[in-house]
């Protein structure tokens, strides 16, 4: 059942690349199945080892019986289950689970119970004569890549019984039991199927039901009304189509891995909410795209990060020996520190973004050109950014240096891609605005060095001498809202409406939270009535990093620009010694000056 698998250096220079290949998602999915049986196994080997309690339920060895069967019966039907993203998930997580002494939830007997959830998916799939036993959580059992029989069960975790006859399956819980419909696909009396999408030939379960469906804690299903089911259809078609046309190495790509979409409600508006998880290969989850392009777009990078993670279970690009999960690096997509893994998945997925919109500037024209303009310019400077900070502050491993520099080298590349003058400068500004906000957010300068310059400020010294100092790392915990980068997308795509949130800033700030007059005029070019906006804002609000960073676009000021962290702190300070606050720009001059 297990193979060896490889990766050759042609396909892993064509993944640094940012080139799609669908041969190669095909030798990591069958890496990604042989890895789930490795799981399965090992969970097995250590719940015996462990003399995990299984009951009420059958000892696990019984279901790895029943899911051999299956396999033997029907190879294909059982790798329909074991390729089921939530197999890696639960797998995983369980043995993690095995491995501490967190009693946690669900019970362990429930947990381990999986084991034969899936072993009895696979043989339902596979039409075996059968009989188990398997966990019902809140009155349900969730049946793998099949889906949820309603059993009317009271208690939060219980058992039912499944029999397999013929063709013919009944499960019976505590207070009920549900016959399964011929159509396994078709929702019957106390039977909720998982939902199919089709598109050309690409199919994707859309999978409202699983309780781990979002990878975390246990969910209820959220069955979608059928009106939002044939939004998700359209919209998967229109996205499909517009692969099949214009990205059709990217659409083989995507149709060989990607097999499980979880819709989710939408956080942003104008950015849609999505996920994916290493253990879950294949699972995307996501709110509704706007539109065909931002949906394949999410759709590539979401995959990219699955994977990213099959990859990484075959060769390490990281030295195994450093530190990869210590968050401290800057990542250009993120408002957190990100661990070097982390950035890693970053520069992987928004390699596989980059390449797509490059790709995707010669399928559009008008506004939608300018779009894919500005995504193109963005995420290639990301990305290149992320790359040399890999390379700079962080030991890969030899094939890791191979990968990232590949990958530097083809952002190089498409470097000399010509984008007009605006769209680019709206997508540097863009970067620059979000590395600012971060310093602000998460570099302090030495409190000696601050109150030093504090303290020559207020007895009104020349700066004493010092050479800047290196700051500190300390994460600020949440988000930092983000107004101007949707505001730069209107600006660029949307003139009309930019238009009517200048005459109205109050319905910016309505429908782009945080928005205010000084982001407006900033995105709109002008500078000089942004930066004297950004100056009142931070005279209001001292402690606000958006102000900062929007008075440092604007003011013209080289200190701001380059050590907005230590104006910051310094600022800080004296408003904490005097109870007043200081003139931004001023303090910045004097901070410039030679002593």
């Amino acid at each position: 059942m297990l193979d060896t698998h490889r990766v050759s250096l042609a396909s892993l220079d064509a993944l640094a690349e940012g080139r799609s290949d669908p041969a190669v998602v095909e030798q990591l999915k069958l890496a990604n199945r042989s890895r789930h049986l490795i799981l399965l196994r090992a969970v097995l080997d250590r719940a015996t080892a462990e003399s995990v309690a299984s009951a009420p339920l059958p000892p696990p060895a019984e279901a790895w019986t029943l899911l051999a069967a299956a396999q033997q019966r029907d190879a294909a039907a059982a790798d329909v289950v074991l390729d089921h993203p939530q197999t890696g998930l639960w797998a995983a997580n369980l043995l993690r689970r095995l491995g501490s002494d967190d009693p946690g939830d669900p019970p362990l007997w429930a947990d381990l119970g999986g084991l034969h959830l899936l072993a009895t998916a696979a043989a339902i799939r596979a039409g075996l004569h059968f009989r188990s036993r398997v966990p019902v959580w809140r009155g349900a059992v969730m049946l793998p890549t099949l889906g949820r029989a309603d059993v009317q069960g009271r208690r939060e975790w219980d058992f039912a019984h499944v029999h397999g006859q013929h063709g013919h399956v009944l499960v019976r819980g505590p207070a009920g039991s549900v016959r399964l419909p011929a159509d396994r696909a078709a929702d019957g009396a106390g039977w909720q199927a998982l939902r199919t999408l089709h598109a050309g030939n690409f199919r994707l379960w859309l999978d409202d039901l699983d309780p781990s469906r979002e990878f975390g804690a246990p969910l209820a299903p959220r069955r979608l009304p059928a009106a939002e089911t044939a939004r998700w259809a359209e919209a998967l078609s229109a996205t499909w189509d517009l692969l099949a046309r214009h990205h059709s190495a990217t659409a083989a790509e995507l149709a060989a891995g990607l097999t499980t979409l979880v819709p989710r409600d939408p956080v942003d508006p104008h950015t849609p909410s999505s996920a994916s998880h290493n253990d879950a290969f294949g699972s995307v989850v996501l709110s509704r795209p706007p539109d065909a392009t931002t949906f394949a777009a999410t759709l590539v990078h979401e995959f990219q990060h699955s994977k990213l993670g099959i990859l990484l279970t075959l060769v390490d690009l990281l030295d195994p020996l450093g530190d990869n999960e210590t968050p401290r690096l800057y990542a250009p997509w993120r408002d957190d520190p990100r661990p070097p893994t982390g950035l890693l998945h970053g520069v992987f997925s928004f390699l596989g973004v980059t390449a797509f919109y490059r790709e995707h500037l010669g399928a559009e024209t008008g506004l939608a050109a300018r779009a894919a303009q500005f995504e193109f310019a963005y995420r290639r400077e990301q990305t290149a950014h992320a790359v040399a900070t890999l390379l700079a502050e962080v030991t890969p491993s030899a094939l890791g240096r191979r990968f990232l520099i590949a990958a530097g080298d083809r952002l190089r590349t498409w470097a000399g891609d010509p984008v007009p003058a605006d769209v680019l400068a709206a997508a540097r500004r863009a970067n620059l605005d979000h590395r600012l906000s971060w310093r602000l957010r998460h570099l302090t300068p030495p409190a000696a060095v601050t109150g030093e310059l504090a303290e020559a400020w207020l007895r009104h010294r020349r700066k004493p001498v010092t050479t800047p100092p290196a700051p500190l790392l300390t994460p600020t915990p949440g988000a930092s809202p983000r107004p101007r980068l949707p505001l730069a997308r209107i600006w660029l795509t949307e003139p009309e409406l930019f238009d009517l949130y200048r005459c109205e800033p109050e319905l910016a700030t309505a429908e782009i939270p945080g928005t205010t007059e000084a982001d407006l005029a900033l995105v709109d070019g002008d500078l000089g009535a942004a930066a004297a906006l950004y100056r009142q804002e931070v005279l209001i609000r001292p402690e606000a990093p958006g102000a900062w960073a929007g008075l440092a676009l604007t003011a013209g000021d080289a200190t701001l620009l380059g050590l907005p962290e230590l104006v910051f702190a310094v600022h800080r300070e004296i408003r904490l010694r005097t109870g007043t606050v200081t003139d931004p720009v001023r303090l910045a001059r004097w901070l410039a000056r030679e002593s």
